[in-house]
């Protein structure tokens, strides 16, 4: 589950026109390290990610599976930086990499699923946590008496996946255990069937701007190529 931000740079390979097929992996990119500037993302060479700030979620993009060569640097500059390595990504499996933590150490966390969701009754959201100074955390169900959602809480760095019927998202997010502070409401979002949602939480609590990023997954072929 644990990996890497400059990894899940890795799904953004290549200029060429990409089929949807088993030979290529689908990656989008989180970069969610609040004391980090803009960042570049240089797949096998060529640039796949440009100027992506503080909160950016790209959409899921194809890039064919096997090794590849990933440099994560600060937007505008290719001696500052973040990460370089390799990668390996495997056929058909969708992959969401975040840049984590703090500047300092960036830790980059990688989270994949075998799809988007395909049951047209529920809306699926998964819910992230990316925050490195927030403790384990509980999605409260304001509209339902206040209950719990995520069965445990959810702790850094790990997701939780949910399906859930048609609905308006009115959400306490709250420490794991407690139903008070509310660290961030989340309201006046709906999801539908067969719509697959995404529930980034990111910031710190200490820098005060821990946040709620909410977004409806997608698969945008081509939005990967070279920038």
């Amino acid at each position: 589950m644990t990996a890497l931000l400059a990894a899940a740079l890795s799904l953004a390979v290549s200029a060429s026109a990409q089929t949807m097929n088993m030979n290529n992996a689908y990656v989008r990119v989180v970069h969610a390290v609040s004391d980090a500037p803009a960042v570049d993302v240089y797949v096998d060479g060529t640039r796949t990610v440009a100027n992506a700030p503080f909160k950016a979620v790209t959409a899921y993009g194809e890039v064919p599976a096997g090794m590849h060569k990933v440099m994560i640097t600060a937007a505008g500059n290719m001696k500052a930086v973040v990460f370089s390595g390799s990668v390996n990504l495997k056929p058909g499996v969708y992959y969401t990499v975040a840049a984590s933590g703090y500047l300092k150490k960036v830790t980059p966390i990688i989270f994949y699923t075998s799809g988007l969701n395909k049951n047209k009754a529920k809306a699926e959201i998964t819910v992230y946590h990316l925050a490195p100074d927030a403790p384990p955390v509980q999605a409260l169900a304001v509209d339902m008496m206040k209950a719990p959602l995520l069965k445990g809480g959810l702790k850094y760095g790990y997701d939780k996946t949910l399906l859930v019927n048609p609905m308006g998202v009115n959400l306490d997010i709250v420490p794991y255990g407690k139903t008070m502070p509310v660290v961030k409401n989340v309201s006046g979002i709906s999801v539908a069937g067969g719509k697959t949602y995404s529930l980034f939480a990111v910031g710190t609590l200490k820098n005060k701007n821990f946040d709620i990023i909410v977004v409806e997954d997608k698969l945008e072929m081509g939005s990967m190529g070279k920038k």
